[in-house]
């Protein structure tokens, strides 16, 4: 009857909160308060709780909250500046929440690589010099664009004729969370507010191939910088499962880099696992992995689209193409790649025990343990897997990675 009462009516709510509020105030303060003052404050709970148990109207009750707030008053000590210590109380309270969902529950994390494309998507970006076609949205579809899509656009023109010479290396913090970074010209510098992480590449000014500036040279009114930057994917990552049970082959795991090989130090990745410790691993010349002899296939869990992929076409980067080995990378495109661990379909790694092997679904642009000074890492590593991505919102936004 009370919870039904505690529903349908506000004062019962109220006198509820008045409750529990005058019994928090008394257990802060019992080693402060007199055995006297304690029995009294006691007392006036017991037949405050009573009388809502009772059925009483609200007239009843509202008289009732008035003399349990008197009694309170006059049992319990003030508290001196009780608004800014109810503030920080809340503060406290919310950092907890904030420090013990991270830690255990749900982390956010963003995807700064293409390593896991088309499956989630790192930072992409556009030179759109060379298509006049197209403009820079308004101010308003710029806005539009940023906060529901990600995407970034930095346009500037010549204002005279000049000659890009450079760039600041690291960008300049205004204030907190604005940023600020310049381009370096003949004719002066060139602000750029809110910048990309990877400056000259994510802008298009720099060839990286050839380890040098794209264009020097401008004439007034040309494009120095024109392009479109979409930030990559901002996802949750789910810390509970793995508290109960051990990652299963073709889920999408993070983990923690440490100072293993090969990996950038003291970061989180993000790869699929493809074995378990004790297993032995090839990759066929077929470009599908092979796990103590058996080939894993669009039936194996996780493995539906990566394994996907067209045979007649060649292997390409940002699209589902199984797994390259050395020999393949070479074959389609002319160059040694990344694979010093899988160098061709014969060479087999063995999974230390009690370690992981992963790979990343973006095969052509992906560090992984075809590439790691060691294929394989400790278990202890995974911190979760990829859960939810919240931001920004594309067709992979929601839980339906897979």
């Amino acid at each position: 009857m009370y919870l039904f009462r505690w529903l349908t009516s506000r004062t019962v709510r109220k006198a509820g909160e008045l409750a529990d509020i005058v019994k928090k105030i008394l257990n802060h303060q019992r080693d402060r308060l007199s055995a006297e003052a304690i029995s009294v404050v006691e007392t006036a709970l017991r037949e405050f709780h009573a009388l809502l148990r009772s059925g009483a109207d609200s007239a009843a009750i509202k008289a009732a909250m008035a003399l349990l707030e008197k009694t309170a008053n006059e049992q319990l000590k003030a508290y001196p500046n009780a608004g800014i210590r109810e503030n920080l109380v809340m503060f406290l309270e919310i950092a907890i929440l904030i420090v013990g969902s991270r830690a255990f529950l749900i982390q956010p994390m963003v995807i700064p690589t293409g390593s896991a494309q088309p499956t989630l998507w790192g930072v992409t970006y556009q030179d759109l010099r060379d298509q006049p076609a197209v403009d820079v949205p308004s101010l308003p579809v710029r806005i539009w664009e940023r906060w529901i899509h990600g995407a970034s656009y930095y346009h500037f023109t010549a204002k005279q004729d000049c000659q890009l010479t450079g760039w600041q290396e690291k960008p300049t913090t205004v204030f907190p969370f604005v940023k600020k970074q310049s381009l370096r010209t003949t004719a002066g510098e060139i602000v750029v507010w809110f910048p990309p992480d990877d400056f000259p590449r994510q802008l298009g000014i720099f060839d990286e191939s050839r380890r040098a500036i794209k264009k020097v040279s401008f004439k007034a009114g040309e494009d120095i910088v024109k392009c479109r930057v979409v930030t990559g994917d901002h996802l949750f990552v789910e810390r509970i499962t793995y508290n109960f049970r051990r990652p299963h082959r073709g889920e999408t795991i993070v983990f923690r880099s440490e100072h293993h090989p090969g990996m950038t130090w003291d970061t989180h990745y993000i790869k699929r696992l493809v074995a378990l410790g004790g297993e032995k691993v090839r990759i066929g010349d077929d470009r599908h992995t092979y796990i103590d002899g058996r080939r894993l296939t669009t039936n194996d869990h996780g493995f539906q689209n990566v394994f996907g992929f067209d045979p007649a076409k060649k292997a390409q980067s940002d699209h589902y193409s199984g797994h390259v080995n050395g020999k393949v990378w070479q074959e389609t495109t002319g160059f040694t790649g990344p694979t010093p661990n899988f160098p061709d379909e014969t060479t087999e790694v063995q999974v230390r025990p009690n370690h992981y092997l992963c790979f990343g679904d973006n095969t052509m642009n992906s560090a992984d343990s075809r590439y790691w000074g060691e294929p394989d890492f400790p278990q202890e590593r995974v911190i979760g897997k990829s859960c939810f991505v919240f931001w920004p919102f594309t067709k992979r936004f929601g839980w339906g990675q897979k």
